[in-house]
């Protein structure tokens, strides 16, 4: 669809409403909410990696074909119950996902920026009722260009904006970058509702989601 909507505060919480009444949608985020808040730590490998799968297949990423063949899922689990991950993600320590997605990339054999990103975010925004983290996926790689302009973006991070710019951000673990990017496009907008940037990811995903592309 790849549509391009203003970024407002009424669109914003109009976009939360879409998402709730949506039949596919609106329950999905709710298990999430009712799974994390009744399972909030992060301390018991088995929790964990049932809360991996939950948000794996609740988010349509198809991380089992990137751990399934290599004991992935134990190794992922077992690393966040060693992390103090609660701590940090309570804290919105945005190095937590560039520091787990270094890790799979050299234990596991894969870069799982996008999802540790998600993994960050539920347990900030569902457990602690924060709004520290940002989604990173395809989608908003592909659409955030159209919120900020070429020289905005050299201002920010001293480079040109180019076709592969955000997918750059993945391949080198730049996640505050990210974070950073989302943060100015909200206030160059004049944001003032609350969690600006877990409705600037519905905002922008959910009009743009292709092939049941999930949360």
């Amino acid at each position: 669809m790849n549509e391009c909507i203003n970024i407002t505060d009424e669109n914003l919480e109009d976009i939360v409403k879409d998402i709730e009444d949506d039949v596919k949608y609106g329950p999905e985020n709710k298990i999430i909410d009712e799974a994390l808040k009744k399972f909030p730590q992060n301390t018991d490998k088995s929790i964990v990696a049932m809360k991996i799968s939950l948000i794996d297949l609740t988010n349509g990423t198809n991380l089992f074909r990137n751990l399934g063949t290599t004991g992935g899922l134990n190794k992922l689990a077992e690393k966040i119950t060693k992390i103090n991950f609660d701590e940090q993600v309570k804290a919105g320590n945005l190095e937590l996902v560039e520091e787990l997605a270094k890790w799979t990339k050299v234990e596991i054999g894969k870069n799982l920026f996008s999802f540790i990103s998600k993994y960050c975010l539920y347990h900030n925004v569902h457990c602690y009722n924060r709004d520290d983290y940002a989604i990173y996926d395809s989608v908003m790689c592909e659409n955030l260009h159209k919120y900020i302009t070429d020289k905005e973006y050299s201002e920010l991070t001293g480079e040109r904006l180019r076709k592969n710019s955000f997918t750059k951000l993945k391949e080198t673990y730049r996640y505050r970058e990210y974070v950073d990017i989302i943060n100015f496009i909200i206030k160059k907008n004049n944001i003032s509702v609350d969690n600006p940037r877990r409705k600037l990811d519905w905002l922008i995903w959910y009009p743009n989601r292709k092939n049941n592309r999930k949360m």
